[in-house]
């Protein structure tokens, strides 16, 4: 069976059950559950619609019908709204925030697949300390990236008016005192460090070598400082 006649299968699967698991549809089709994934995302990017649905009775649906409440929102605007209401928590004063959270939460569970990931990945990857917000850089999405993969990066900056370069593994962003900076794992050190991002000057993958950093996070990179 080629890709595409098992992702045709795949979708027929889908298709013919209320719901189905990632497990049952391994087993229909005699693949890996990470094949199954691996096909799902595949075929999102190229535009098929496909919902998941977690809990005891989940599972990948595809249809098109819609919750009683809708709130028209491209991917973009919903993004800038988690951004905002995740920002929000760190100064508002209004008595909304059980709300707020409930709303991040909800927005962590949506059915849409693609969007769920890059939420989570806003949400595991920033973190807002002060109000303090200037507009994201250029290079943002990049990182944003590139904190996900945890490859090992070469990273050219600029610090106390001097080039350096350090290969690196992003672990995340944090914007404090009106600035994002990106905290890295030095690989030279085997320490984290913070660089603004205004600093970085190029950005590229350095050598192809697997070094475990799971353990480092935005709640934790402080206790690896030098």
């Amino acid at each position: 069976m080629t890709k595409a006649e098992r992702q045709n299968r795949l979708l027929e699967c889908i298709k013919d059950n209320h719901h189905i698991s990632a497990n049952t549809l391994a087993e229909k089709l005699g693949v890996s559950k990470r094949t199954i994934l691996r096909d799902i995302q595949d075929l999102e990017d190229k535009g098929v619609q496909i919902l998941a649905h977690q809990g005891k009775h989940g599972g990948y649906q595809i249809t098109n019908d819609t919750d009683k409440y809708v709130l028209s929102m491209t991917e973009r605007e919903i993004t800038t709204l988690f951004l905002l209401l995740n920002e929000s928590l760190t100064y508002t004063n209004l008595p909304y925030q059980y709300e707020i959270q409930s709303i991040l939460k909800k927005c962590l569970n949506l059915p849409q697949t693609h969007l769920r990931r890059v939420l989570k990945k806003l949400d595991h990857y920033i973190r807002f300390n002060d109000q303090h917000i200037q507009p994201l850089p250029s290079i943002f999405n990049d990182i944003l990236i590139y904190s996900s993969e945890r490859n090992v990066m070469s990273v050219e900056f600029t610090t106390s008016e001097k080039p350096r370069s350090e290969n690196v593994i992003f672990i995340g962003m944090v914007c404090e005192n009106g600035s994002w900076h990106v905290i890295c794992y030095v690989i030279g050190t085997g320490h984290t460090m913070p660089i603004l991002i205004n600093d970085i000057q190029d950005i590229s993958y350095s050598f192809h070598k697997s070094i475990q950093t799971s353990d480092i996070t935005l709640d934790n990179y402080q206790t690896f400082y030098e």
